[in-house]
């Protein structure tokens, strides 16, 4: 009887031969010779510390004990789990298991020999009892009902299997495209040609980091799950609820080279936990605009920020959707905890960096309180003055943004491709903008993603061995970095867009976002890609940074900066008391110290 389900004995680690047991003792059907308990006890050491058994395939816990260094597990419940019919003698303690097909075990308490059909087999350990439970050596029972034992010494885990069973696997994932459905057609490729059952959740973006939390906290994690930034996760919590899997990469060159990403891959104190999801580091918020505006107003697509503004003026002064009202503006957005939100672009325009904090000659650079900063700051509230930025812009949410979007308010706000795309169609035509300067001498900038890659974990509850879901994982990428998944027939939408979810999108030119774009826009699109292609901030941005401001050590003084550049945007305060704060904050401190602590990070290369 095949279950196909396992749930795992969660045990805590003593030593190489044995970690600590959690799961209760299960009592035989009948009460055992006492004579036969006294002689175990006293002949043998057990230890009620052994090792973590994951039971795979079938229901069972599966409790281990150590005798001197043999896993030993209840005789009962192994074999029960998977169909064998199971007497106990009390007499002469000893255990018969039957099943249809197969020939009959015996099993004797104080015996090193064991019966299978007509033949005898020599075990590494004496069963014995205790608690009520006949204890049975793992291997030598498992192995002799056709069941295979694998020994993960990194992390003491002993992994029965019958390798008659699909292996299951549970994982969740975000759905940045906000497809969630089940792609029934994918799950069934995945039994069929890659031999493995996948229980896949997609997760909506918006709320993911909080789904997943929730999951850490309550010890339900599944096999396999995507961390959104595990830099937000200390080294002692991860390591308690992910596999180290140092070894097992040895064996898939693409993902060890994924787990080497500093900017997705988690490393801790030379071992391998986490493994990047690949991605286009190009596919982030970057300033779209509405191309249907700039024809109807004669106007070129900007190129430089006094180009831009010119076109803001005209968007909130001209009437670009000629519907004779006075009711739309330049452009949109919302500021973020952590800063301009989606206004920081143009901050990046004026000192050429997506972070705040970079790596410049091996030193690093603050450019919040650089003469870009001031030149941003100054654009800004030039534009808010005039009226040509949603006056919203400082209080209203991501949400609220949007909807000013979607109703045609706005002229340019900062989208992502894929949003970009989402919004275009016969009522609006929003164009990515590329090569944007702050001025005619400047150098181009592009988006790039400064949030840490999305991780791949395998999980301390997975209930299959970490290097059969590395060899799924593997095949998956392999398959989307050729384009062999769009040559597969019988996938709808939905089990395209859960591919995207699950193996990520490495270049933005062949992404869904991409495709979806209508084709007399596409090349305007794909132009925009190649151009931002041509530029890098790989080796200034330190992805390490983020668990800094994860922990909320520096909170308070990244609050206050971001208080004092919305009061110079709103005109509360000049650009000369802006010079006042940076000089003060620069002299500081708390910001001397926060210096000295990214300066650490950087040193270590994270």
């Amino acid at each position: 009887m095949n279950y196909r389900k396992a749930i795992i004995a969660t045990l805590a680690s003593a030593s190489l031969g044995g970690l600590a047991a959690a799961c209760p003792a299960a009592a035989e059907s009948a009460a055992p010779n006492a004579a036969l308990i006294k002689q175990e006890t006293s002949g043998a050491s057990q230890s009620a510390m052994a090792a973590n058994v994951l039971f795979l395939d079938y229901t069972a816990e599966l409790q281990s004990r150590n005798a001197n260094g043999t896993i030993m597990v209840s005789g009962r419940r192994l074999l029960e789990a998977i169909g064998y019919r199971v007497a106990w003698d009390a007499a002469d303690g000893s255990l018969t298991a039957e099943r249809p097909g197969k020939p009959a075990l015996l099993l004797r308490a104080g015996r090193r020999e064991a019966k299978l059909g007509d033949k005898t087999l020599q075990l590494p350990a004496a069963p014995y009892i205790g608690e009520g439970v006949l204890w049975v050596p793992l291997r030598s029972a498992a192995e002799a009902v056709g069941l295979t034992v694998a020994w993960d010494a990194a992390n003491r885990y002993a992994y029965v299997k019958d390798p008659a069973a699909l292996p299951k696997i549970s994982l969740t994932t975000r759905a940045d495209n906000r497809v969630t459905e089940q792609p029934a057609n994918l799950i069934g490729y995945f039994r069929s040609q890659m031999g493995i059952d996948v229980n896949l959740t997609l997760v909506q973006p918006d709320f993911y980091r909080e789904r997943t939390n929730i999951m850490v906290a309550a010890g339900d994690t599944g096999s396999v799950m995507l961390l959104q930034n595990n830099y937000a996760y200390s080294d002692e919590l991860l390591r308690s609820f992910a596999m180290d899997l140092t070894e097992d990469l040895n064996a898939f060159p693409r993902l060890k080279a994924l787990a080497a990403e500093a900017a997705g891959g988690r490393t801790i104190d030379g071992r391998i936990y986490g493994i990047a999801r690949p991605r286009d580091p190009h596919d982030a918020p970057f300033p779209a605009v509405r191309q249907d505006w700039l024809d109807r107003l004669g106007l070129a697509r900007p190129k430089t920020m006094e180009e831009v503004y010119a076109a803001l003026r005209q968007f909130t002064l001209k009437d670009p959707d000629g519907n004779g009202k006075n009711d739309t503006y330049g452009m949109t957005g919302y500021t973020t905890a952590a800063g301009l939100g989606s206004f920081a672009w143009v901050e990046q325009a004026f000192t050429g960096s997506p972070e705040r904090f970079a790596v410049q000659n091996g030193r690093v650079v603050d450019h919040a309180l650089g003469a870009g900063e001031t030149a941003a700051l100054s654009w800004l509230a030039r534009a808010y003055r005039e009226g040509l930025i949603d006056k919203e812009f400082a209080a209203q949410t991501p949400e609220q943004a949007a909807d000013r979007i979607r109703g045609g308010r706005s002229g340019l706000a900062a989208l992502s491709l894929r949003d970009a795309a989402a919004l275009t169609g016969d009522k609006a035509e929003w164009i990515p903008l590329s090569g944007l300067k702050a001025d005619s001498l400047g150098a181009p900038i592009a988006p790039w993603n400064t949030e840490v890659t999305d991780t791949y974990i395998v999980t301390r509850m997975s209930r299959v061995a970490p290097k059969t879901i590395l060899r799924w994982l593997d095949g998956g990428l392999a398959k989307n970095e050729s384009g062999a998944w769009d040559g597969i027939e019988g996938f709808g939408q939905t089990d395209r867009a859960a591919l995207r979810s699950l193996f990520g999108e490495p270049d933005l030119l062949n992404s869904d976002a991409l495709k979806s774009v209508p084709e007399q826009t596409r090349g305007a699109y794909e132009t925009a890609v190649k151009e931002w292609q041509k530029t890098s901030y790989a080796d200034a941005v330190v992805p390490a940074f983020s668990g800094l401001w994860s922990t909320g050590k520096y909170a308070e003084l990244n609050a206050e900066l971001k208080e004092t550049q919305i009061k110079v945007i709103l005109g509360e305060l000049s650009m000369a008391d802006w010079e006042h704060y940076t000089k003060t904050l620069a002299a500081s401190k708390p910001y001397q110290a926060l210096l000295a602590e990214l300066a650490d990070l950087a040193g270590d290369g994270a």
